[in-house]
């Protein structure tokens, strides 16, 4: 057991001691277990971007990536501690790779556009509670994020585009699967 899962259980097990009409253990796991990923995640980013110099980026990232994840989908590893790792490395990453827009931001916005045509939203079946009826929503609005680049121009915004969208292919389920074969 890692470190956030510890966390998130001896936090549980003080919530419930303390509060026996809290939520049920596995809805206080759930939501502890996130809240403490996402913010180990967040904390860890901008601490390292700020040393780096990139703080502002790597606000802007954080939010565009969290915004573009929730209408997208995409695969959720089943250890927190690699999904904290992954956050933490997509963040970072987004916050320092720069090029120049109008040669590589514009191919990985058609090619992110192409791919969440095809396969946003994914893997929020059972973890979300939006009705699958709102889901053509959600892909245009994964649509939509990626085209509002073509007015922004943003290397960052493109990075985080190509980066989600690779998130919610098939190949990106079969990786983690084959990582999670090769941990047993």
């Amino acid at each position: 057991m890692n470190f956030i899962d510890r966390s998130t259980s001896y936090l549980v097990r003080f919530i419930r001691k303390n509060n026996p009409d809290a939520a049920s253990e596995a809805v206080l796991k759930y939501s502890l277990s996130l809240l403490i990923n996402t913010g180990l995640a967040i904390f860890l980013s901008l601490s390292i971007c700020t040393i780096t110099g990139h703080f502002k980026i790597a606000v802007i990232s954080i939010i565009y990536l969290l915004i573009l994840r929730y209408v997208s989908g995409g695969i959720h590893l089943s250890s927190s501690l690699s999904c904290c790792l992954l956050t933490i490395f997509m963040i970072i990453t987004i916050s320092h790779l720069k090029y120049a827009y109008s040669t590589i931001g514009i191919a990985f916005d058609i090619f992110s556009a192409i791919v969440f045509l095809i396969t946003a939203p994914n893997g929020i079946k059972g973890l979300s509670s939006i009705k699958s009826n709102y889901y053509p929503l959600l892909k245009i609005s994964s649509l939509v994020l990626v085209a509002s680049n073509f007015y922004v121009q943003s290397s960052v915004l493109s990075t985080a585009n190509i980066v989600q969208a690779f998130c919610t292919t098939s190949f990106a389920y079969h990786l983690k699967d084959l990582a999670e074969r090769r941990k047993k």
